[in-house]
């Protein structure tokens, strides 16, 4: 309704205009347009839209937590043995038969070789020899020897005359402090005596270098009288004794002139009266 009052007003006044224009001569006449104004005024159910410059309400994203897990590593630490463990043993080489019988005075040496683990069990190829200590084992086939912890290789020198079983290299290791480890070098059989051995006779004879070299053989043995040659140029052969108390030692050389009769007289057994001449 209010709208279409100031519409009417709005032709009333045009109206005018043009009367009083035409009621004079002098005057030109003025065109008068009209002019339409159309006023929404809050008609029920328009919609209002907002001017075109207004930005839209800014929009509120959520808050977005991110929770980010560091991925925990587990280290776990490894105590290696030291390369040159400390500490003193003992290590004992033997010297037997297949059989078990003792080879006596046999040369052995025993080599300390580092760095290297002795618990490990394991001695690689080039490891260096620090040390080195040698013995000669004894009546019994035994040396021993007050070493310090760690990894050994296992050297002898097989006396002339004997039979070693081919085993290829020796290692032994000796793992704490205290302990006692054993090696051994194995002979084949038959092997004499410990008594009869030649090793032990030419040990005991303690005889010249030239022949220690050359390989004894011990012909007979009955109790403690013997018989023992070398494999050297000329007649080596000769008849040794000894007592449970004294050691081997030269009764008589060949050739000799001792008669049997003699000889029996000293206690020479009858196995060997075919060395004697009767008389």
């Amino acid at each position: 309704m209010r709208a279409r009052r100031l519409l009417q007003t709005v032709v009333l006044i045009g109206a005018t205009v043009v009367a009083a224009a035409c009621g004079s001569d002098e005057s030109p006449p003025v065109r008068v347009e009209s002019v339409t104004v159309t006023t929404s005024a809050g008609t029920p159910g328009a919609t209002t839209n907002p001017p075109a410059d207004t930005a839209p309400p800014a929009q509120t994203r959520p808050a977005t937590t991110v929770t980010t897990t560091k991925p925990v590593t587990t280290v776990k630490e490894t105590t290696k043995p030291p390369a040159n463990p400390t500490g003193q043993g003992t290590v004992i080489i033997r010297t037997q038969s297949l059989s078990g019988v003792a080879i006596p005075y046999v040369p052995v040496t025993i080599s300390l070789h580092r760095p290297c683990d002795p618990t490990g069990n394991d001695l690689p190829e080039g490891t260096p020899e620090i040390q080195s200590w040698s013995a000669t084992t004894d009546l019994d086939g035994r040396a021993s020897f007050s070493a310090p912890v760690g990894c050994y290789r296992l050297r002898m020198t097989a006396p002339p005359g004997t039979n070693p079983v081919p085993e290829g290299m020796h290692t032994l290791f000796l793992p704490a402090d205290g302990q006692t480890v054993t090696g051994q070098f194995r002979f084949q059989d038959p092997a004499p005596g410990p008594i009869c051995a030649s090793q032990t006779i030419v040990h005991d004879l303690n005889v010249d270098a030239w022949m220690r070299d050359a390989t004894p053989t011990v012909t007979n043995c009955d109790g403690y009288w013997a018989v023992i040659v070398w494999d050297v140029p000329g007649d080596s052969q000769r008849i040794v004794s000894r007592t449970p108390s004294t050691p081997w030692q030269t009764y008589v050389g060949f050739p000799h002139d001792v008669c049997w009769t003699k000889a029996r007289a000293d206690g020479v057994p009858d196995s060997f009266e075919s060395y004697f001449t009767k008389c």
